[in-house]
């Protein structure tokens, strides 16, 4: 059986960092650019929740991959 939080296009950051397989405290010191050398990672807020879509934790994985690579 197929999970659909997994096929879901906005991710929560819980779910954003088991994607990317870091911790929730390094994604959330990502996403305020505290990382040196990372470029932040877009999100958008509503309310307190965190919420992040796939096509930009893609996105920001090619153009962190792209820098690494200069």
């Amino acid at each position: 059986m197929i999970d659909t939080k997994d096929l879901t296009p906005v991710m929560t950051l819980k779910q954003a960092a088991a994607y990317l397989q870091i911790s929730k405290a390094h994604l959330s010191n990502v996403i305020n650019g505290k990382v040196e050398d990372v470029p932040p990672l877009r999100c958008f807020r509503v309310g307190r929740r965190i919420l992040i879509r796939r096509e930009w934790v893609e996105e920001w994985m090619e153009s962190a991959n792209l820098e690494a690579i200069r």
